[in-house]
């Protein structure tokens, strides 16, 4: 049977929207290498400036829930309009940024720009793209997107190094400038005729259970569990609590519900989280531990990274494939026992690991991980009906930034020092990280858990 066609249209709509998002994330992958920098120059302590990360993925996850509601009511040149705007106006106020708060406001305008762009990407994969052919473009979304982690630490790296880190954002706007040009001409200009009304009331809701949350988790940085940490927590599961009551009762749902009772969805989910999670918190940490325990620069620190993260990027297209032909069930086990068995190798070596075990650990880090979290998404969209695949697309996307804020807080703890010494500082960072990499080898341990009822419940191929 003939392979139905793909207009050009829809792949360079795919282009335009994936490289504003590939900037959204090349700007934040970008900025952890400088956080030694910034510490410096703002006078801030790593749990301070870790929110420039953290926030900003935050303010990702929120906007990303709005992405079923916009791409309802919205051309997607519309919804690509506003991400781009944001994004661009974000990134001038953070250029030209002199304290470190109005660099952190930036950041969150950038992140509105982000939130819109990510969801863009998938929605018209799902939306255009047959069934047949969906693992492969999937890939091809993910190959762009995937390339700013790859060369963020080195783009960040680099960059500050020579040029100080402001050059970080003044050499993006040509490249969002070209993501304009190209989305302008192909993106669809067609307004749906839904007339969805925004659930505000649930937002709120949502926004409140989320921040709370990840300020719960940056209180552990004392040491304690205090009330202030009791209290958020409570406030997290409250207004989640009444989110979900409200949206049942609801004529107009943020999010439709009704798609977590599939029970392989739920774990494909899980899997993506995980898998999202540890690589955050090994991508927050790893330029922090070759600065501040290995004594490298900035630019060193970036280099360690690429070769696992343009090998990742690479497979990206070839692990779609893979669910096209085999379905999920064999790219999600081999890639979550791989990711595990990497695990416990760079457990092992974490503690005194060297810039060259580093670089080839990481490469195999991001090979197997990257298995595990491309097919995920796309093993859950094949779990509902086709028009809920917006709802699953924001959920997923929603999903991998707070959680990866999650993982970027956690991180931040594991890896925070009280030393007034180089020495001293050196060597509590190079005990947190070996911590943080044995804690992650633990939670991939558990996804297997995910993986063996997903396997059991799934009802797509």
């Amino acid at each position: 049977m003939q392979e139905q066609k793909v207009s050009p249209k829809v792949i360079w709509s795919i282009v335009a929207t994936a490289i504003l998002g590939f900037s959204g994330i090349l700007t934040e992958t970008s900025m952890n290498v400088t956080f030694p920098e910034l510490i410096q120059q703002f006078h801030q302590p790593m749990g301070t400036v870790q929110w420039l990360t953290t926030a900003y993925l935050l303010v990702v996850a929120l906007m990303m829930l709005t992405s079923a509601h916009f791409n309802a009511i919205l051309s997607k040149r519309q919804t690509y309009m506003i991400g781009w705007l944001a994004f661009v106006i974000g990134d001038v106020i953070a250029m030209v940024a002199p304290s470190f708060w109005l660099l952190l406001f930036g950041r969150l305008i950038m992140a509105v720009g982000t939130g819109f762009a990510l969801p863009l990407v998938f929605n018209i994969i799902f939306t255009s793209v047959p069934m047949s052919q969906l693992g492969k473009y999937m890939g091809f979304g993910t190959l762009i997107i995937s390339l700013a982690p790859a060369l963020g630490p080195v783009y960040g790296g680099v960059v500050a190094y020579t040029l100080g880190w402001r050059a970080i954002f003044m050499i993006i706007l040509p490249v969002a400038l070209i993501s304009l040009l190209i989305g302008w001409f192909n993106l669809d200009t067609k307004v749906p005729k839904a007339t969805n009304k925004f659930a505000l009331g649930q937002f709120l809701l949502v926004g409140v259970s989320l921040t709370s949350a990840l300020l719960a988790l940056g209180q552990l940085e004392s040491g304690k569990i205090t009330v202030m940490i009791i209290s958020l927590l409570v406030i997290a599961v409250v207004t989640m609590i009444a989110f979900i009551m409200v949206a049942k009762k609801a004529q107009h749902q943020l999010i439709d519900l009704t798609i977590f009772r599939s029970k392989a969805l739920v774990m494909a989910l899980l899997i993506y989280a995980t898998s999202q999670a540890i690589n955050l918190a090994v991508n927050f940490a790893l330029p922090q531990y070759t600065q501040l325990t290995l004594g490298t620069t900035t630019m060193v620190a970036g280099f360690i990274l690429m070769p696992g993260s343009l090998l990742g990027s690479a497979v990206a297209p070839i692990y779609g494939s893979m669910y096209d032909k085999n379905g999920a069930n064999k790219p999600l086990a081999w890639g979550t026992i791989a990711f595990l068995a990497v695990m416990i190798v760079f457990s092992f070596m974490a503690p005194n690991i060297m810039t060259i075990g580093l670089t080839v650990v990481y490469a195999l880090f991001t090979l197997a991980r990257n298995l595990t979290f491309s097919v995920s998404m796309t093993a859950g969209v094949a779990e509902v009906k086709p028009q809920q695949s917006g709802d699953v697309n924001a959920v997923f996307n929603t999903m991998q930034q707070f959680i990866g804020a999650v993982g970027t807080t956690v991180a931040a703890l594991f890896i925070q020092t009280t030393g007034t010494t180089k020495a001293a500082v050196a060597a509590q960072t190079a005990t947190g990280f070996g911590h943080l990499i044995v804690f992650s080898t633990v939670i991939v341990a558990i996804s297997l858990i995910w993986l063996v009822i997903f396997m059991k419940t799934k009802t797509a191929k």
